[in-house]
């Protein structure tokens, strides 16, 4: 490794002790990241009590996997806050979903997302980024973009094909942009859902009735998508195979309605995390050239100035370190909120019904006890199969049966634009720019992250 020349991006302060209940809330209000302590990246197991709710942070693999798979059944319900800012887009959607009726869509969407489907996908994530490179070659020479915007149009572009068919058309940018309203309309769900606190808390409210409003522009456009679907008008989409599958399932059949909102769900989910991950790829390998250099020389070798495929995913093991190490220090989720059914114990500690339980991939992924140099952008850590980061350590896609359903796509679907876009350019950070982050339900660059193309 690397180790003495890595780079260490810049991070949230850390302050020298625990914030007090007021103070945490002041400050996550902020920004989700700001009231960590030095001391939280070396915790095992947190408690906080803030405003008479009890908080804790399981922050060892250990504890993780007992929250997520051994305790699953109490720990696997979302705060209802979050529920409440995410139902009016997604209704009974997977994400928000649980019990019998999460385990029914679950069971019915897991094929969809299985090796042979991601490999007709595939096509798909590399023809857009394709597009993309010849877009960003007509550009005038040393020209810029914003990084941001453009891998939210990437990632916006495919899971929109992927899931609709290219025949969308004008409907594919009209849902685009009514998301990007919705989400500006609960940018404000941050402390109040991921701590479960009362809603009447003054530290920002959700904007429901423009929310509603997109939500309701959303909804219209993917029923009338499905309607043509119904008739066969979209083959090889996510659409038409969820479709089928819920004509061959044996289970309980999901409404119309029911498949409109698992769409909502995977759009959601499929290019907004993405995008934030591609983003800080291009930042991190601006300010490491010698991971940039290794990742150039790699793509260059396996593909020989050919578009990528499916197949060499696996060539490519170096740029996807790169991906998965940027998502380590990035994790587009930085914190999972839970809540307990029934009371529980750990660590001789009571918990509480209704207390809250955090996972924060923000600590585990920079924990003092788990990984050398926490704060540096290391791919190579991630370069040895054996010797893979415990999943519970590293989980930018969660982890237990509420993983992540399209990790894999979200996966190959990076490799790919990667090395499609890095075949033929390198993007630099203009002389002085400062770099920093917003956190709220998921983790960005704050601004429009503007890059100088530079030709490779």
């Amino acid at each position: 490794m690397m180790m003495d020349t890595a780079f260490v991006p810049p991070y949230p302060k850390r302050h020298k002790s625990d914030l007090g209940g007021i103070a945490t809330l002041l400050s996550a209000k902020r920004d989700l990241l700001s009231f960590w302590s030095e001391d939280s990246f070396r915790y095992q197991f947190m408690s906080r009590r803030i405003l008479n709710r009890s908080i804790f942070i399981a922050n060892t693999p250990e504890l993780v996997k007992y929250v997520f798979v051994t305790q699953k059944d109490n720990y696997e319900s979302k705060s209802p806050q979050m529920r409440k800012a995410l139902e009016p887009l997604l209704g009974d959607g997977l994400f928000i979903s649980d019990g019998e009726l999460w385990k029914n869509r679950r069971l019915l969407q897991n094929g969809l997302f299985d090796t042979h489907h991601i490999q007709a996908y595939s096509q798909i994530m590399t023809d857009t980024a394709a597009e993309m490179a010849e877009h960003w070659a007509s550009l005038p020479a040393g020209s810029s973009v914003g990084v941001l915007s453009a891998m939210g149009q990437l990632t916006s572009e495919i899971i929109a094909r992927t899931l609709f068919g290219a025949r969308l058309g004008q409907d594919a940018a009209a849902v685009i942009h009514a998301f990007a309203d919705y989400q500006a309309a609960i940018e404000q769900i941050h402390v109040t859902n991921f701590l479960g606190l009362p809603e009447w808390i003054p530290i920002g409210s959700l904007n429901m009735g423009k929310a509603k409003a997109a939500a309701q522009r959303i909804h219209a456009i993917v029923d009338h998508v499905i309607a043509k679907g119904e008739q066969g008008g979209y083959e090889h989409t996510l659409l038409n195979e969820l479709l089928a599958a819920n004509q061959r399932s044996k289970g309980v059949a999901i409404s119309r309605e029911g498949i409109r909102n698992e769409l909502i769900v995977l759009f959601m989910a499929g290019h907004e995390t993405t995008a934030n991950a591609l983003s800080w790829v291009w930042y991190l390998l601006s300010q490491s050239p010698d991971s940039e250099a290794k990742m150039h020389a790699e793509i260059d070798r396996v593909l020989g100035g050919r578009l990528p495929a499916y197949e060499d995913v696996s060539n490519l093991p170096y740029t996807r370190a790169v991906f998965e190490e940027t998502m380590r220090l990035y994790p587009p989720v930085p914190i999972l909120s839970r809540q307990a059914k029934a009371e529980d114990t750990i660590r001789r500690r009571k918990i509480p019904a209704g207390s809250i339980m955090l996972v924060v991939p923000w600590l585990l992924h920079r924990h003092r006890d788990y990984w050398e140099q926490p704060d540096a952008f290391i791919p190579e850590r991630f370069m040895d199969v054996n010797k893979r980061p415990d999943k519970f350590l590293y989980l930018p896609f969660s982890v237990g049966p509420r993983v992540c359903i399209g990790k894999m796509f979200g996966m190959v679907e990076a490799v790919l634009a990667i090395a499609t876009l890095a075949q033929h350019f390198r993007l630099s950070l203009p002389q002085g720019t400062a770099i920093t982050h917003e956190c709220r339900l998921t983790l960005r660059p704050r601004g429009a992250l503007a890059m100088r193309l530079e030709r490779r």
